[in-house]
Order: structure tokens, then C-alpha cells, then sequence
């Protein structure tokens, strides 16, 4: 009987939970021992207890640190997360470190971990990187910038690294732990499964990686119907508050033609009224998106991973207005594979609702999103036996260690 502890450090939102629950499952059922370290205690009681699979508090630090300049790579991720201070990477090493001592976890499954890798390594446990590509960057040396932003250098990128890499060193020499030479240490692309499709990898598909398709755990969620409109094409829109273009876009609603559901996640109550009509319905917690979207014609969203590649396994393209810098990377490859199209620059009601109209009635995109989900729906299959089996194959990558949790 093996112990897998499986964390969650980075990121927010229900979709590092919603990757990892299915997999948490699975081991359950194979005969292990789970525990789930989860950023977010509350998302931890939604999603995981139901099932019931046992969580504690993830190491994290609540506020990132402000970087002296924008992020030009993973290296600046870790940066402002801690590691660009010693005794803040300190503090969250040891905070992993005994948790790992009172688990007693035979490997860490790590979803958006860094440090707690970083921790792993130090011990000498054996680990699993699960993940997108964002998540997971290439394990060069240095590593590589963010493609496709002019303030993102390689130089920059280096010099973050150096540093993180300097605080780590230093951690791990206090603590008499294994020393890691560079960030690629952490990244060992033969104990990693890309949960994504290599098209939508955010680097470009990586030669030998291990790629396993989208995780989607059955999340409690709410029920969605169409509002009733004849002849009406049907759009499925998801938004938060930071979505870009925001305000345009909700106030296409009431310009469009269209049978509209939209999922609104963490807007303040009443906020959203004035966006209310008969042929929209708004829906502020996650609803079962695999029973609406075969009936969709288009999605828009802010490029959440989950969301597009529920999408394209039922051929349906997508209007996409970006953000974050993950977001962004996500856009144009989707652009470039002709799936969809990305909002840009000023926006009005009516520029989007005619990019929308637009894109209704864009053969070459549903073509092409059809296209996507034929060539790659058996990759989608078995996803979570394939990620458990992996999970249970890390047990024999043990590293050595000046010290063992």
C-alpha cells in the first residue's frame, strides 16, 4: 500500500482541484493511501470532500511579492511567490518538509507545486509533475523565457532564475537538504504527464513528452438549460472579474440574436442584473458544461484550459479574451490551429457581438474545431488511469538526499 500525498500550491480557481480529484479517485480505488495539500481549504471542502478524499492546508504564501519589473518567465512565478526572498522560501520549504514528516508520503503528486518539489527534491522523494504546459516549462538551462512578449528576455528570465536558484541553494545547504544546480532540476521531463493535448501545449509539443489529455473531475455543480429561442444560435459564455473586455462583452447580451448561458464566477450579488434578459441565463456557480456544450455553436471565455478543451472535444471554436500571460500564450496557439479567435485592442458591444456574429458563421473555424476533437478524442480516453499509472511508477524515482524528510 502506497502514500501519495498530492499538492496543490500555485494558481487559483476549481480547475487544479478538478485535475487532481479524478486522479485522487482512482488511487483511492487501486488500494492507496491519498492525501490532497490544496492552496484552498474552502475549494478543498467543494470538491474534495464529497468525493471523500481527505485535504489539508497547502504551504503558500497569501500575497505575492512585486517583482521590479513584468514577469519574463516561470523563474519571476517563483520569484513573486517566495522564492525571491530566503526566508520566505525557507519558511515554505519547512512548511512542506513536515508535512511530508507527518504524512509520511511514498511520492508527491504535484500539481503547480514548485516548492513543494523544490522540497521533495531536498528530501529525496520521489515526484510527479501533472500539469499544462504553462505549468510545466521546457526543463532547459536556463530556462526559456515567455514566448511572444517583447519585455520577456531570455536575459531577464536568467537573472530571475539565478536568483530563486541562489535561494534555493542556500534553503537547502541550512537544512542539509540535496542541492539543485538549476530550476531544470525541478523539472525532469521523465517524471512529468502534460495533462493537455500537445497542440495546446504553450511552448509548442515537446518531442518524447508524455502527453495524457485534459483531467476533468465531476466537480458538485449546478445544471444549465438553454433559455428557449427558436432558430437562435446558442453561446455559451464564461467569465470572472478580471476577464478582459468585460464590460463589452457583457453587454453584447442584449444585442444578439442568440440563446445565451453564461457562467459568471465571483461577481458580487445583484452585479450582473442588468445583463439579465429572456433569452440569457447567468449562472454564478460551475455548472455541468459536458451536457450543454455539444449544443453550443460557440464559447466565449478568458482562455480558461478546462473550458477550451471541453469545447474543442465537441468541435465547438471559441472567442477568447485574454488576460494573464498564461491566458495569452493559450490564444494564439488556439489562433494558430484556426479554433479560435482572440479580442484585442478596444472593444465595444458591438465589435464583439459582430466577432461573434462573425464567428457563428465561420465555416473554416467549425470545420477546423471538429477537425481538433476527431484527431484528438482518443487521446482522451483513459487519461486517469494513464495519470494514476504514472503516479505508481514514480515510487521507483527515489533520489538521494543529504537528509530524509
Amino acid at each position: 500500500m502506497t502514500r501519495f500525498l498530492l499538492t496543490w500550491e500555485l494558481g487559483l480557481n476549481l480547475g487544479h482541484l478538478a485535475r487532481l480529484l479524478p486522479v485522487a479517485v482512482e488511487l483511492k480505488k487501486r488500494g492507496h493511501v491519498v492525501l490532497v495539500a490544496a492552496r484552498e481549504l474552502s475549494s478543498a471542502a467543494y470538491a474534495l470532500a464529497p468525493a471523500g478524499i481527505s485535504f489539508v492546508q497547502a504551504p503558500f504564501i497569501a500575497h505575492g511579492h512585486p517583482l521590479p519589473h513584468r514577469a519574463a518567465g516561470y523563474s519571476d512565478i517563483l520569484r513573486a511567490q517566495g522564492w525571491g526572498d530566503a526566508t520566505t522560501l525557507r519558511g515554505l520549504v519547512e512548511g512542506w518538509i513536515n508535512l511530508y514528516r507527518m504524512f509520511r508520503p511514498d511520492v508527491v503528486v504535484a500539481d503547480y507545486s514548485p516548492t513543494a518539489v523544490l522540497a521533495a527534491y531536498m528530501c529525496g522523494l520521489p515526484t510527479l509533475l501533472i500539469g499544462n504546459g504553462f505549468e510545466i516549462p521546457p526543463a532547459t538551462e536556463p530556462l526559456p523565457p515567455f514566448p511572444g512578449f517583447s519585455w520577456a528576455t531570455q536575459s531577464q528570465a536568467a537573472s530571475s532564475e539565478s536568483l530563486v536558484v541562489a535561494n534555493a541553494v542556500a534553503v537547502a545547504r541550512a537544512l542539509k537538504g540535496r542541492v539543485i544546480g538549476s530550476l531544470r532540476d525541478l523539472l525532469d521531463p521523465t517524471r512529468a504527464v502534460f495533462a493537455t493535448f500537445p497542440a495546446l501545449d504553450h511552448y509548442g509539443e515537446r518531442p518524447g513528452g508524455e502527453y495524457i489529455g485534459p483531467l476533468f473531475g465531476q466537480l458538485p455543480i449546478c445544471k444549465a438549460a438553454w433559455p428557449i429561442r427558436k432558430n437562435a444560435p446558442r453561446l455559451f459564455v464564461c467569465v470572472r472579474p478580471d476577464t478582459g473586455h468585460l464590460s463589452p462583452i457583457l453587454s453584447t447580451f442584449k444585442l444578439l440574436d442568440a440563446s445565451v448561458i453564461c457562467v459568471a464566477l465571483g461577481f458580487r450579488e445583484g452585479e450582473l442584473t442588468p445583463h439579465h434578459a429572456p433569452h440569457v441565463n447567468i449562472y454564478s456557480q460551475a455548472v455541468d458544461l459536458h451536457s450543454i456544450i455539444e449544443g453550443a455553436h460557440l464559447c466565449v471565455s478568458y482562455g480558461s484550459e478546462g473550458t477550451v478543451a471541453t469545447c474543442l472535444l465537441n468541435g465547438v471554436p471559441s472567442l477568447i479574451s485574454p488576460a494573464q500571460v498564461e491566458a495569452h500564450m493559450a490564444a494564439r496557439r488556439l489562433e494558430a490551429l484556426g479554433v479560435a479567435r482572440v479580442l484585442r485592442g478596444e472593444q465595444s458591444p458591438d465589435s464583439v457581438a459582430g466577432e461573434i456574429t462573425s464567428l457563428f458563421h465561420d465555416r473554416a473555424a467549425h470545420e477546423k474545431s471538429m477537425e481538433f476533437r476527431h484527431r484528438c478524442e482518443p487521446l482522451a480516453r483513459k487519461t486517469v488511469e494513464r495519470a494514476a499509472a504514472a503516479a505508481e511508477f514514480a515510487i521507483d524515482s527515489r533520489l538521494p538526499a543529504a537528509n530524509r524528510a
